[in-house]
């Protein structure tokens, strides 16, 4: 975690003028965060270069090809689930939507100017909506399906 901390660390736009540890740079590391997840390559990897970083890829992906910067484990990871669940719609076609507003918060959260960017309460109520909406967009069944599994999950975390 302190390796992890450290590279964060030393991409932080302000934090390399050498400015304190502030909130302004935890929203941008959870932004970057957010990035890293959902498009699966570091802010480091070496295709980005100098000259382009992480959130730049992301934003010049916007909003043609989003699709193809997405993590494709992302994609195909429950399309055999899917498969077995009848049900008028397809959870694919709802999931690059989905992925592309939460990038879309990973971007204005990771903003080169800490006072550009959100606070993170903004930024959580951002993603609690695409949450929200999404699960609109779903079945009920498999809404309780995955508030099941998620509560199992929890239990079992604080036991």
């Amino acid at each position: 975690m302190l390796l992890f901390h450290y590279h964060l660390r030393l991409l932080i736009p302000e934090y390399g003028l050498g400015n304190e540890v502030s909130m302004q740079g935890d929203v941008y590391s959870y932004g970057i965060l957010l990035l890293e997840v959902f498009t699966g390559k570091r802010p480091t990897d070496s295709e980005f270069g100098e000259a382009i970083g992480l959130r730049k890829y992301v934003q010049m992906a916007f909003p043609d090809r989003v699709s193809s910067i997405v993590d494709q484990q992302l994609l195909t990871e429950t399309e055999n689930k899917e498969a077995s669940i009848s049900y008028s719609g397809s959870i694919s076609n709802m999931r690059i939507p989905c992925i592309a507003s939460i990038l879309q918060v990973g971007i204005f959260c990771s903003h080169e100017t800490p006072a550009d960017r959100p606070p993170i309460g903004h930024a959580l109520k951002e993603l609690q909506a695409i949450r929200d909406k999404f699960h609109k967009l779903l079945p009920s069944s498999l809404v309780k399906e995955h508030h099941k599994k998620s509560t199992d999950t929890s239990q079992v975390s604080s036991a």
